[in-house]
């Protein structure tokens, strides 16, 4: 069965696809229905039919469990997970009306710090409560932030797509390793050096992502940026960071929130701030 005969099709029983909304690496994502309550959710489902126990069932069982292992205001709502009749992995999640990050960088040029930072405390609010579980993002981008308007008027973060999410006791208690020594996964503009070098990682790596999309966000640029992927995540080993007033001369950001996205951006995860709870409380100076 292909994802084309999804669209209309009822997964699991219940839940009524209506149309798509998004398409990653693994998947496609789907508005549906949640029948009987009449819920909008969103629905992502694998592209290809798997077994139950292939590494793509696991890895997408993963961001359930991960999701499911997480309960923050900022971080997306698992409802469901499991195989359709079809044998099509899905995972039902809070259905988000809003817009992505990067659509709003791509829309403004880039984001006033008045705005950005309450944003940023946010995010890294969210990845500290995933740190604190033994969870790492690995793929933090301003794909996978959603911002919604909440009542008053203010912006709330809603961060989605645990799809490379890693648990730091992977490897213990069993559990099957589905990250090969040296695999380098994520998204090449906003990965750590020690991503990229398939080393070790822990939170730090997030941190590191963090000031990518700090540094993006505040400017409309990338912090480095090379003429492919493989340039770019070269670039990140070796390359220090784009300046800010090279990036965006016009843009208005204190010296001190740029000391602080340079340290999230430093090569070694020694001189980077040692905790994501580190990052929000320096970020809170500027909110």
């Amino acid at each position: 069965m292909s994802h084309l005969s999804l669209m209309g099709s009822v997964i699991a029983g219940r839940y009524e696809v209506i149309q798509e909304i998004g398409r990653g690496a693994l998947g496609m994502v789907y508005l549906a229905k949640q029948r009987m309550v009449e819920r909008p959710v969103a629905v992502k489902v694998l592209f290809e039919a798997v077994t139950a126990n292939s590494d793509s069932f696991l890895r997408f069982q993963r961001e359930a469990q991960a999701l499911s292992a997480l309960n923050h205001p900022n971080i997306v709502v698992i409802f469901d997970f499991g195989l359709s009749e079809q044998g099509f992995p899905f995972l039902v999640m809070d259905y988000i009306r809003g817009a992505n990050l990067r659509d709003l960088i791509a829309d403004t040029g880039r984001m006033n710090a008045d705005r950005a930072v309450p944003i940023f405390v946010q995010i890294a609010s969210a990845l500290a409560h995933a740190h604190a579980r033994d969870i790492l993002h690995r793929d933090l981008k301003p794909d996978n932030v959603v911002l919604t308007r909440v009542d008053g008027g203010g912006e709330q973060v809603k961060l989605i797509d645990f799809g490379l999410a890693k648990r730091l006791d992977e490897g213990r208690s069993g559990m099957k390793k589905l990250t090969m020594e040296g695999q380098v996964l994520g998204t090449p503009a906003y990965m750590s050096p020690e991503q990229i070098m398939g080393g070790k990682l822990d939170g730090r790596s997030d941190i590191y992502s963090m000031g990518c999309l700090m540094f993006h966000t505040l400017t409309g640029a990338l912090p480095i940026c090379g003429t492919n992927e493989i340039d770019t995540m070269q670039k990140h080993i070796t390359t220090e960071p784009m300046d800010f007033d090279k990036a965006a001369p016009d843009a208005v950001i204190s010296q001190g929130l740029r000391k602080v996205i340079q340290k999230c951006l430093k090569k070694h995860a020694s001189d980077r701030q040692q905790t994501m709870t580190d990052l929000v409380k320096e970020l809170e100076w500027y909110v």
